[in-house]
């Protein structure tokens, strides 16, 4: 069944060299969020893994996972409902609100980028500035020469095709659009990049140039968390993938062990409820 499940070729062409060795930049231990709908469950169950300077690290999982509600605990989007310990370069972080993130070196580019990632009405140059204001202002007066500077570098960049800083981004095409996402988050200059579903809903071409760009990213020193619901993509990308099942992590390979029969297989709900008695047990113990 597994085998009928994922039986096709890889043909995407994504292509990622390997990573070099880094330091951790990203350490989640026992990662929790309690369910929204159902007392006393979980969204995300216990998770705890590492990420290193320079590295990508892919998050695969079915619907309902826990994938997206992963990254959005880190990201300090549900202080209330989770728990954990989460680390940046060594430093302990509280995951109680967005703007703690930032400061700490983390970015989410999220899943749906027209109702999250952007302002669809505003101007690709005021996109990209608008998670980090604060740093082209003077005495609370915006600075626009310094913000229109730094906004073409990142077009320049991320390689972004737009007529000019002051178009609006609804007029970008997709691809495009998902380019404007990323350079809003690296205008924070972060230590870690969380993308939820990276390529969603835009042409092959422009997956390739988002694969690309990932790649670029990561050798260049950051770390990379990439969720995505694509084996090709992620087998081509990450340098280890992480696998969830309802809530829990069931797995983890390297970039040599992975295959679409080994993750398909951990994503299943039989592994999960393994892990989770097991997580139980010890806990009891």
């Amino acid at each position: 069944m597994i085998r009928m499940m994922v039986g096709r070729e890889l043909s995407d062409g994504v292509s990622q060299s390997p990573a070099g060795p880094g330091a951790v930049v990203l350490r989640a231990t026992g990662i929790s969020l309690q369910h929204p709908e159902r007392t006393g469950d979980f969204a995300v169950r216990q998770v705890s893994f590492q990420v290193r300077h320079g590295e990508v690290l892919g998050v695969f999982g079915l619907m309902g996972a826990g994938r997206t509600e992963l990254l959005q605990t880190l990201f300090g989007l549900h202080p209330d409902t989770s728990s954990g310990r989460l680390e940046v370069d060594g430093r302990a972080v509280g995951m109680r609100s967005p703007a703690a993130a930032i400061a700490a070196g983390l970015a989410l580019a999220p899943e749906d980028r027209k109702a999250e990632g952007v302002v669809l009405d505003l101007s690709v140059a005021h996109n990209t500035t608008l998670s980090c204001l604060p740093r082209f202002e003077r005495f609370g007066l915006l600075q626009p020469t310094r913000e229109r500077e730094r906004v073409r570098h990142y077009i320049g960049r991320l390689r972004i095709k737009t007529p000019s800083i002051d178009q609006r981004t609804v007029n970008l095409s997709g691809g495009n659009q998902q380019k404007v996402v990323l350079a809003k988050w690296l205008a924070t200059e972060p230590k870690v990049l969380l993308l939820d579903e990276p390529t969603r809903g835009i042409d092959i071409h422009a997956k390739k140039e988002i694969y690309s760009l990932i790649d670029e990213l990561a050798r260049s020193g950051l770390g990379v968390v990439t969720v995505s619901s694509e084996l090709p993509e992620l087998l081509g990308l990450a340098d280890r993938i992480m696998v969830l099942c309802e809530g829990c992590k069931t797995a983890e390979f390297s970039r040599a062990e992975a295959t679409e029969e080994k993750l398909v297989k951990a994503a299943l709900p039989t592994q999960a409820r393994t892990e989770r008695n097991q997580t139980d047990g010890a806990q009891t113990a």
